[in-house]
């Protein structure tokens, strides 16, 4: 009888070392279960993170062909109210209309390049007229602009060494 419960008793050992070597396996897969689950939240929260910017880029250049359409006709406006005569009403009323234009424009992220009294940058600036061996602009011939720090059209310019004052009064 004593050697029947022995091996009863090894029987138990061997079905606890048995279930106990299950449980480790059943933990280790559990936790590879879990790190996968992790991985996958991560890569699911990446890529919506990734959806919602790229959302917000297209959002941002959607109105980039409108902006593009309208920026020639306000172009175009600013030179009609350098050439218009002084009827001080009209005058008035393009300026409140220019003044709506360059909210709009404000509002929608778009800004005029810097021109004259800058120095030349290519990645903002087109030479159409070069005046002498200067690389300073002289003379914005037709404006640019960005959108969110983007350029949209460069600006048209005349370059050449800025005249000071001195040689200005003389001419």
């Amino acid at each position: 009888m004593i050697f029947q419960k022995k091996e009863e008793i090894n029987k138990l050992k061997e079905e606890v070392e048995y279930l106990k070597k299950e449980i480790e396996e059943l933990r280790k897969q559990n936790k590879e279960y879990l790190n996968g689950w992790q991985r996958a939240k991560a890569d699911y929260l990446n890529r919506e993170r990734e959806i919602e910017r790229e959302r917000n880029e297209w959002f941002e250049f959607a109105n980039l062909n409108l902006i593009l359409e309208i920026l020639p006709i306000y172009e175009h406006f600013n030179q009609a109210l350098e050439h218009q005569n002084k009827n001080e009403d009209f005058i008035k009323g393009l300026e409140q209309i220019k003044k709506q234009f360059e909210d709009l424009f404000k509002k929608l992220g778009v800004e005029k390049i810097k021109t004259v009294g800058e120095k030349f940058n290519p990645e903002f600036h087109e030479v159409v007229e070069k005046r002498d061996d200067g690389d300073e602009i002289i003379e914005e011939i037709s404006p640019g602009y960005t959108i969110n720090n983007k350029v949209i059209k460069v600006a048209k310019v005349a370059i050449g060494k800025r005249k000071n004052l001195d040689e200005e009064m003389t001419e």
